[in-house]
């Protein structure tokens, strides 16, 4: 049986619920899964219809965002299989680290990390503020610059 290529809501649809529970589009469209009787559209196809769909360009990202948790879930259920015997602790750790980075980038906000950003002054102390005149600045321009304010052309009005 020939892969479809014609846009198809449903099968769209199909699409965007298996990369919602965690499956990748490349597993989708190369029909791995047996218990599936329907043909998936290629790859290619499938990237077509996302530059040429918008709502299904919407459903694709949200269902993207979507697989964040189910890898992050993902994570639970390969711990257990460790704890139970059923995979070798250092497959799983490799698994864990890709699934932990996936759920990282589709739900930054839930399991990205943590980043703080802080102003600080010298020596992590607070910052300093002052109230500076024209006169201050200027005096700091000197020192900085090294020349003499004195003699330079005043600034034109």
């Amino acid at each position: 049986m020939a892969r479809p290529s014609l846009f198809n809501e449903a099968l769209a649809g199909e699409i965007c619920d298996r990369i919602a529970c965690g499956e990748s589009l490349a597993a989708i469209c190369r029909g791995e899964d047996p218990e599936r009787e329907t043909d998936m559209p290629a790859y290619r196809t499938v990237m077509t219809w996302l530059r040429e769909n918008a709502e299904f360009r919407l459903n694709y990202a949200s269902a993207r965002a979507e697989q964040g948790h189910a890898n992050a879930d993902s994570v639970t259920d390969i711990g257990d299989r460790v704890l139970k015997g059923d995979l070798d602790p250092q497959a799983a750790r490799v698994a864990i680290d890709a699934l932990k980075w996936s759920a990282g980038k589709r739900q930054p906000k839930v399991y990205g990390d943590a980043q703080t950003l802080r102003h600080t002054g010298p020596s992590g102390g607070p910052i300093e503020y002052a109230n500076l005149t024209e006169a201050d600045v200027d005096a700091r321009l000197a020192g900085i610059l090294g020349a003499d304010q004195s003699t330079a052309p005043a600034p034109e009005a």
